[in-house]
């Protein structure tokens, strides 16, 4: 049998956010070897040159003298053609970025994300590979995505694969076990206070899991499943991983309703994915190659389709109203129509060009594309809703992802575009697979109005006073109000203004912190105001002609529903139809 691939981590210079990592390369693999930093980690489309992050890196031979590493390429080292035995290469990491998909370690904690942690060996991917990694004093435990291994402090990955697609936590943190269908599941809080309640994340992620399991039916598709789940000042973000996820949310979310309900969506959304992802896989991305990115056409599929269950399968569970179903979906339809890119980049494109756009935005970003999770989950929506209205008694696109698994499930091949437009027109006919064909290959968004009857709803303008708008997309501080972005065509398009100006006053009076609304809420569509903005060392002052806004959206129930409309509601959403 080959050698593993093994690695040891040293965490004794945490406090300066420094990472050992030992890798020894094989007898076999070692003449001419070469070790590989990935470029990026599943799940996250975009390069990161995690290589960066290197701040040395040496190798000794068996008999403890120093081997001499050439750089090859960017991301990789190569050994020399006469070292025969086992070579030890030692890198040191610098880790001090705390989000789901980089490293981040000090006195509190570590996380360890293992595209960004541990190179690979060039011809030993197939291998078994075993991770080192003790616990540390002071109570300090290791949560691991990886099955222990057969010596103490070890971690057993099947490849190359297996091992960067999981994740390691290591700290004295609060974690509560629980079961679904009989399969452990371990939630790990790695956040700094935040007063977790613990038995309330339990029985939500519980229920969810359960939503997810009808869904598709059969047995959980693992084994174990882990929630790694850091803590941050704001914002949040989630990336899955084969046995379990890394989440990341605000300390303060366990407070806050509205945050709360943001985290039941990246629950449902990570745990969908142990389905859609990483067993129904895009047949691009079933060999992927971290040195370089693999791109995909299919993440409208892969991301969008499963940003429009995380907020179904929340409801279903029972951990969502109805009411906050509809107000999410109608705030999701708002935001990607009010994209100019909407009806400029297709979901094809914007699937295809992840890696140089979604991921990577600058202030036209809402101009030039659209966002293949929102946007994705919207053609979902529609879909889901004509499929209903095709068979009232059917699950609509719970059919459609029930037969992908059914056919696509760990194949070798993965699914294609074809694949899925062959399984909605087994469920919705050819002229239903020709328009999901459409919605993803032109730009422009798909038509709910009349869609949503299917499940006894409307979808209509909200009754709300207009505020005229400049067509920007603003930012607030301390400092004051700055524009983002400014949308193509719109008022402050037309006037001159760009993306990165910072708003000084309108028609002469400074606006502050929270003042832009109520400023421009004195004014009425079609009035000019004069907008002075500051660019760099300028200050500019431009007249602008205000705009009425679009109207913001409301989904709500049909004032009189037939039988038909409420019980494919109830199929729909697991809960009964709300009264209009």
């Amino acid at each position: 049998m080959a050698e593993p691939i093994r690695y040891r981590v040293d965490l004794a210079d945490r406090l300066q956010h420094l990472v050992r990592v030992t890798v020894l390369v094989p007898a076999d693999l070692a003449p001419h070897g070469r070790v590989v930093m990935s470029v990026w980690t599943p799940g996250s489309y975009v390069v990161r040159d995690y290589a960066r992050h290197v701040q040395t890196i040496h190798a000794v031979g068996s008999d403890g003298r120093p081997v001499t590493l050439e750089r090859d390429g960017g991301t990789a080292w190569r050994l020399p053609g006469d070292v025969h035995d086992d070579v030890e290469v030692t890198l040191e990491l610098y880790a001090n970025d705390l989000s789901v998909r980089t490293n981040h370690v000090d006195d509190h904690h570590a996380l360890l994300i293992p595209a960004a942690t541990f190179p690979y060996v060039e011809g030993g991917e197939d291998r078994p590979h075993e991770v080192h990694l003790p616990a540390n004093p002071g109570g300090h435990s290791v949560h691991s995505l990886l099955p222990a291994g057969a010596e103490p402090d070890t971690y057993l990955a099947e490849d190359r694969d297996h091992l960067i697609d999981s994740a390691f936590e290591v700290g004295d943190h609060p974690s509560l076990d629980f079961e679904v269908a009989g399969v452990p599941h371990t939630f790990v809080w790695a956040g700094y206070g935040g007063a977790p309640d613990l038995q309330r994340v339990a029985r939500d992620a519980g229920a969810i899991a359960e939503a997810c399991l009808q869904l598709f039916g059969g047995d959980l598709p693992t084994g174990h499943y882990t929630y790694l789940t850091v803590g941050s000042d704001e914002g949040g973000g989630g990336l899955e991983h084969r046995d379990g996820t890394v989440l990341q949310m605000p300390i303060r979310m366990f407070q806050d309703d509205d945050l709360y309900a943001r985290f039941q969506t990246l629950v449902a959304h990570e745990y969908l994915h142990l389905w859609n992802v990483k067993r129904l896989v895009p047949a691009a991305l079933v060999e992927p190659s971290y040195d370089r990115p693999t791109r995909s056409e299919s993440l409208w599929v892969a991301e969008g389709w499963t940003a429009y269950y995380d907020e179904l399968l929340p409801t279903r569970a029972g951990v969502w109203t109805t009411t906050r179903l509809l107000e999410t979906l109608a705030a999701t339809w708002q935001r990607v129509r009010d994209m100019p890119g909407a009806t400029r980049q297709s979901l094809r494109q914007a699937s295809y060009e992840a890696w140089i756009k979604h991921y990577v935005r600058d202030e036209n970003a809402p101009n030039a594309m659209t966002d293949y999770y929102g946007h994705g989950s919207l053609v979902a929506f529609e879909l889901d809703l004509r499929l209903r209205a095709v068979d009232p008694d059917g699950d609509g696109l719970d059919e459609v992802l029930r037969t992908l698994w059914s056919r696509h499930a760990d194949s070798p091949d993965g699914f294609t575009e074809g694949d899925v437009l062959a399984a909605i027109a087994q469920h919705g006919g050819d002229d239903l697979a020709a328009l999901a064909d459409r919605r993803v290959a032109t730009p422009g968004l798909p038509e709910l109005d009349d869609a949503v009857a299917a499940v006894g709803l409307a979808l209509e303008p909200a009754d709300e006073p207009p505020t005229p708008t400049l067509g920007v997309q603003a930012t607030e501080s301390d400092g004051g109000v700055s524009f983002a972005s400014v949308l193509r065509d719109g008022p402050a398009w037309r006037a001159g203004i760009t993306g990165g100006d910072h708003l000084i006053a309108i028609d002469r009076r400074t606006v502050a912190r929270g003042q832009l609304d109520v400023t421009l809420r004195a004014h009425a569509p079609g009035d000019t105001v004069e907008v002075a903005v500051t660019r760099g060392p300028r200050l500019l002052t431009l007249p602008v002609t205000l705009a009425a806004p679009r109207p913001a959206p409301r989904l709500r129930p049909m004032d009189a529903p037939t039988d038909t409309q409420r019980a494919a509601f109830r199929r729909w959403a697991g809960q009964p139809l709300p009264e209009g």
